[in-house]
């Protein structure tokens, strides 16, 4: 969390600037694609950890709305993440969101009995391009 290349967006209350209610650390890396010639632009979601009382309001959604915006204005490929198996409310809230298994995801690339080694998953969502920038 101290690389010098983390980035990090964070919620504060709003009458209390010192109650931090979470963060979302990211980094825009490459990461290797199925394709050994083909490298993808990637907006890198390491953290996103919320207090427990600011859960399921919609906070956790809109910093990962901000990333996406923010991949997109650098144009990145797609919005990456890696989830634990066993976190079934983190893997429902980003396929709520849009997040899809990756193709570098082991049970996506990987037979199943190869898988079951990993307890975690590689989930991805492509950035939304601004299509009204890019003709001018």
């Amino acid at each position: 969390m101290m690389a010098p290349e983390a980035r990090y967006l964070v919620a504060r209350s709003t009458t209390h600037p010192n109650d931090l209610y979470g963060f979302l650390m990211f980094q825009m890396v490459e990461e290797e694609t199925m394709d050994d010639d083909v490298m993808a632009q990637v907006a890198y979601c390491y953290e996103l950890q919320l207090v427990e009382t600011v859960r399921n309001h919609g906070l956790g959604e809109y910093l990962m709305d901000i990333l996406d915006k923010i991949g997109s204005y650098w144009k990145m490929d797609k919005v990456m993440l890696t989830v634990f198996k066993a976190n079934k409310g983190a893997f429902k809230f980003y396929k709520r969101i849009g997040f899809t298994l990756d193709e570098i995801s082991p049970s996506v690339c990987l037979s199943a009995l190869q898988a079951r080694r990993f307890d975690y998953e590689i989930l991805s969502k492509q950035c939304q391009r601004d299509t009204k920038k890019e003709k001018h």
